[in-house]
């Protein structure tokens, strides 16, 4: 105010700037309050955090991430997020161990396979603890197999050489008494590219997710040899659970940064209780258009796979077991009885929300 003071004094003292005086004096005041006001409304800026997709927007396996940004959950939990959606899964867990990122969406393998290797991930949230794959054939072929042992010799699609279709194949197999090395592999993406194959007749039989497999089913290209989607399916090649998708951080962040932590896995968990709460229809009209695409498959899409979603978000030890079974069998991890499955993944952040 004394500065305000010493202003009016040099200020010459004219009729015309007597009468405006008091108009400056309240304009003065009203920017004086407004202005810090405005500040500190965003000043609380929200953290901003990095993450890594292991796929591009609009898998239903990453659901709860394109869920979460669309219901703004990021922004109530005071997340600014930054997403960056990858192609490969390889590409969004190496980016979290390299510290690129402090968390990834990726399937479990990633933290296994790089904790053999040194690399110190957790999963701290899970999407998905069922394989939510299905083996689909050719439907001019349907008359010709009619069980996984009918493969033998026959060219099956995946989505890349060492991708996790590739290695759920091994363990299928396995189950029928036969190996990889009794059928023809082929890499061929998925989507579009994965169609074209068996449109195509390049392969006989594919292993794929949806939207493709309904897509497939929908167009009478496919039928269904095995459905990974539900729990009675998975007990054909598994016993129990098997965890697949889920939140990733590192050892460092959680150590360092618990309360941020804390804040994704809440973010993920609401997502979880909404996609176990709301229909498909529901959860379709929540996302953006070019996350759903074609209305009507997206939302059979999500019917379908809707048993392999978690509930709760927890990861148990049977289902990592599994997954790290499928890997033994793959090749990706020798051995297997001195790896303890409690030490990819940190449930106590779940727990926490669950008890809020």
């Amino acid at each position: 105010m004394q500065q305000s003071k010493q202003q009016e004094t040099v200020v010459p003292s004219t009729n015309a700037n007597s009468s405006r005086r008091p108009l400056l004096r309240s304009l003065a005041l009203t920017l004086a309050i407004l202005i810090p006001t405005s500040l500190s409304a965003g000043t609380p800026a929200n953290k901003t955090v990095n993450l890594a997709v292991g796929s591009m927007p609009g898998n239903i396996v990453y659901l709860q991430i394109d869920l979460a940004r669309a219901l703004h959950y990021f922004e109530d939990a005071g997340i600014n997020i930054h997403i960056d959606s990858l192609r490969k899964g390889a590409d969004a867990a190496n980016d979290l161990l390299h510290r690129r990122v402090d968390f990834s969406a990726n399937s479990i393998d990633h933290v296994i396979t790089l904790g053999s290797a040194g690399g110190n991930l957790k999963m701290v949230t899970s999407f998905t603890d069922l394989p939510t794959v299905t083996l689909v054939v050719r439907r001019d072929l349907r008359s010709q197999i009619h069980s996984i042992a009918d493969l033998k010799g026959r060219r099956i699609g995946v989505t890349s050489f060492g991708s996790g279709t590739h290695v759920l194949l091994a363990s299928i197999l396995k189950k029928s008494g036969y190996s990889l090395n009794d059928v023809s592999i082929v890499s061929v993406g998925a989507g579009d590219s994965l169609i074209a194959a068996m449109k195509q007749k390049q392969i006989d039989a594919a292993l794929s997710t949806d939207p493709t497999t309904i897509r497939l089913l929908m167009d009478g290209d496919a039928s269904l040899l095995l459905d990974m989607v539900t729990f009675e399916e998975t007990q054909r090649v598994f016993s129990g659970s098997y965890q697949f998708t889920g939140l990733l951080t590192r050892q460092d962040v959680i150590e360092r940064n618990p309360e941020l932590v804390q804040k994704m896995v809440a973010v993920m968990v609401r997502a979880n209780h909404y996609i176990a709460t709301h229909s498909a229809a529901e959860i379709a009209a929540a996302l953006p258009p070019d996350i759903v695409g074609d209305r009507y498959i997206y939302i059979k899409s999500l019917e379908h796979s809707r048993p392999a979603f978690s509930r709760d978000g927890l990861v148990t030890p049977e289902s990592i077991a599994n997954n790290l079974q499928s890997l033994i069998t793959f090749g990706s991890i020798q051995g297997g009885h001195s790896i303890n499955p409690a030490a990819f993944y940190d449930m106590s952040f779940v727990k926490k929300s669950q008890a809020h």
